[in-house]
């Protein structure tokens, strides 16, 4: 239950924070997007997508830190990708689609895997740091 709380968590804020930097990026550029509401759609769906792999981590305990690392990334952007490959046969999609995907998924990819596994060697520390404060007592 707790895991499933902390990704519904990531996947709030991580959609809200990218949301709102859509729009203000929109706001100050004066541009406006002709497929808005289809746009925030797509992002809420990577962001589930995205969230769902990065907290696979905990399945793959025994494999090294930067393997998983690295093949969460290859998920995620394969992911997308396809993503994009299967709409662009049911609809029309911009000819830098591939190009802008990579760039937007990648950057903030980056930031936010960076944060949660930050955020998970420092629980990590801690819990070590608990366990020989209790090999000392004993």
């Amino acid at each position: 239950m707790k895991m499933i709380k902390e990704y519904l968590l990531s996947v709030c804020v991580v959609y809200t924070i990218l949301a709102l930097t859509k729009v203000l990026i929109e706001g100050i550029g004066g541009k406006t997007d002709p497929y808005y509401i289809m746009n925030f759609g797509i992002l809420f769906v990577i962001t589930c997508y995205a969230a769902f792999i990065l907290f696979m981590h905990r399945i793959f305990h025994k494999v090294p830190l930067l393997f998983v690392m690295i093949g969460q990334y290859v998920l995620v952007i394969g992911g997308v990708m396809a993503g994009i490959f299967i709409m662009s046969k049911f609809m029309e999609v911009s000819p830098a689609a591939y190009r802008d995907m990579f760039i937007q998924i990648t950057l903030p990819y980056i930031v936010f895997a960076g944060i949660y596994y930050i955020s998970y060697f420092r629980e990590i520390k801690k819990a070590n740091e608990i366990i020989k404060a209790i090999k000392e007592i004993s």
